[in-house]
């Protein structure tokens, strides 16, 4: 038995497909003009905090404490964000940051590691719900560097839509 469509059921089946076409569908966000700079801070033991980081609603700080090792941390003024990444420190330890409610108002995320060694590289990738993306790669060490001084420095470059 052959069984035809009419015109509407022709109509309301592309529609349908239509609408679940573009209901099931990610959503993309491409950048045509990303912004990439690069950041440095070198401080002495028991400094004061400086902000080395500042795009998109990610906020980036960073210090000495007061034996010259490095203390870093985001925080973040964006309603629904993300932030994962990892560090790994000098003796190979993989540390990693992960955060799916990174949003304003809760604590900092520490980006520096608390296992003492101090001599470190990282890479941060921070994402609103509107498809903003920053990601940050940084390193950092402690006390005595850049020829033994004594400073602790926190070094990298960003990519911020």
């Amino acid at each position: 038995m052959k069984q035809t469509i009419g015109r509407c059921g022709l109509l309301a089946v592309i529609t349908s497909s239509v609408v679940l076409v573009a209901n099931a569908g990610p959503a993309i966000a491409i950048t045509s003009n990303p912004v990439a700079k690069t950041f440095s801070f070198v401080g002495k033991p028991n400094s004061k905090t400086t902000t080395i980081v500042n795009v998109d609603s990610l906020l980036m700080n960073a210090r000495c404490d007061p034996r010259g090792n490095p203390v870093i941390f985001a925080f973040s003024s964006a309603q629904s964000a993300d932030l994962f990444g990892r560090i790994f420190d000098g003796l190979g330890r993989l540390h990693i940051v992960k955060s799916s409610s990174f949003v304003k108002g809760t604590k900092g995320v520490a980006l520096s590691t608390s296992s003492g060694d101090f001599d470190a590289t990282g890479t941060m990738l921070y994402e609103i719900s509107d498809g903003t993306v920053v990601t940050v790669n940084y390193a950092f060490d402690n006390s005595t560097t850049l020829g033994k001084q004594n400073v602790c420095t926190v070094y990298g470059s960003y990519v911020a839509s």
